[in-house]
């Protein structure tokens, strides 16, 4: 009888470690949060860059000596500031050929693929401006991407600019959202004012 009853609560105890023991005690860890970046008001100038171009561009950025310039081929990088540690890379190209345009305008699309895979969506926008004869796309890619702006502009005859949008940051979109929508404004306002010398 003893027997019985120590082995009764032998097996009662032992159901009882393994109920207990399989209680989801883990923690789930909360993603971490990010301070919303107070940013400052757009406000713009104008600046000519080394190629035959001008536009504005944010009072925060500055021009940053032009790089491999001659009158075909200039880089030039316009320094976004310690607000957003970042660049607008911009490489002109003198078109001497009218199906060289073609090419260069293929060229700035496989630029945009070779993200796809980190993107979650690319949209874009066309530009198009008889006056100032300015035509391109804007892409904007969503997405823990390298880059989430890029766009190339011509005047369908004998200039050719590509651009890109590189911040100096591991790619969280999430954390990115609000400074990649003020930026885009300040990138909206330098190709809508972008004119041709």
């Amino acid at each position: 009888m003893n027997n019985i009853r120590f082995n009764t609560i032998v097996i009662l105890f032992s159901g009882l470690m393994v109920f207990t023991s399989c209680e989801d005690q883990a923690q789930n860890p909360k993603p971490p949060t990010f301070l919303k970046q107070e940013l400052p008001e757009h406000s713009y100038h104008m600046e000519k860059g080394a190629a035959p171009f001008q536009f504005n561009i944010s009072d925060y950025s500055t021009l940053k000596t032009p790089l491999n310039c001659n009158e075909y081929y200039c880089e030039q990088e316009i320094y976004l500031g310690n607000e957003f540690n970042g660049n607008i890379n911009l490489f002109y190209k003198k078109v001497d050929h009218p199906d060289s345009i073609r090419r260069l305008i293929n060229f700035s699309n496989e630029e945009v693929d070779f993200h796809k895979m980190k993107a979650s969506d690319i949209a874009y926008n066309q530009i198009i401006d008889n006056e100032s004869k300015v035509y391109g796309t804007l892409f904007e890619l969503k997405g823990d991407v390298a880059t989430n702006f890029q766009f190339y502009l011509t005047d369908s005859t004998q200039n050719f600019v590509r651009g890109e949008l590189v911040l100096n940051c591991v790619p969280k979109y999430d954390s990115l959202k609000h400074v990649l929508s003020y930026l885009k404004e300040d990138l909206t306002e330098m190709i809508n004012t972008f004119e041709w010398q």
